[in-house]
C-alpha cells in the first residue's frame, strides 16, 4: 500500500500520469513477447498502465509509487482525465492509506473476465 506522509486536503493533485499511448491489443502482444523472453522478470519492464478507454492504454515502462495504491470500493483518490492525474476526493490524514476504485477505469470485458478478476 501507499500511505500519506502528511494531511492532504480534498481536491489535491498528487501527481500526473504519463507514458506511451498504446492500443490494448498491441500491449497484450508486447506483454506476451516479453513474458517469453524475460519470464518472471517481465513485470519489471512493463508494469504500469491506465485504461484511457476500452481500446487504448497509457503505458509506463517502469514501476512508480502509483502502482502501490490499492483498490477499494470506498476510495479516497481517483484518476481524473485531461490531463490524466491522481487527485484526492476526500481529506486524507497523515499515515492514512491511499485507495483507488479500479472499477472506475474504462476496462475492456476480456480483462474484467480474465486477469482483472484477481484485482477487482
Amino acid at each position: 500500500g501507499l500511505f500519506s506522509s502528511e494531511d492532504i486536503k480534498c481536491g489535491t493533485i498528487l501527481g500526473s500520469l504519463d507514458g506511451q499511448i498504446m492500443d490494448w491489443n498491441n500491449y497484450d502482444e508486447l506483454s506476451d513477447y516479453l513474458k517469453n523472453i524475460l519470464g518472471k522478470y517481465k513485470n519489471y519492464f512493463l508494469m504500469e498502465w491506465n485504461a484511457l478507454n476500452t481500446k487504448t492504454l497509457l503505458v509506463r515502462p517502469f514501476r512508480t509509487k502509483y502502482s502501490y495504491i490499492n483498490h477499494s470500493s470506498k476510495p479516497n483518490v481517483e484518476i481524473k482525465y485531461n490531463p490524466i492525474r491522481i487527485e484526492t476526493i476526500k481529506n486524507i490524514k497523515k499515515c492514512e492509506e491511499l485507495f483507488l476504485d479500479y472499477d472506475k477505469e474504462p476496462l475492456k470485458e476480456d480483462y474484467l473476465n480474465g486477469h482483472g478478476k484477481t484485482f477487482l
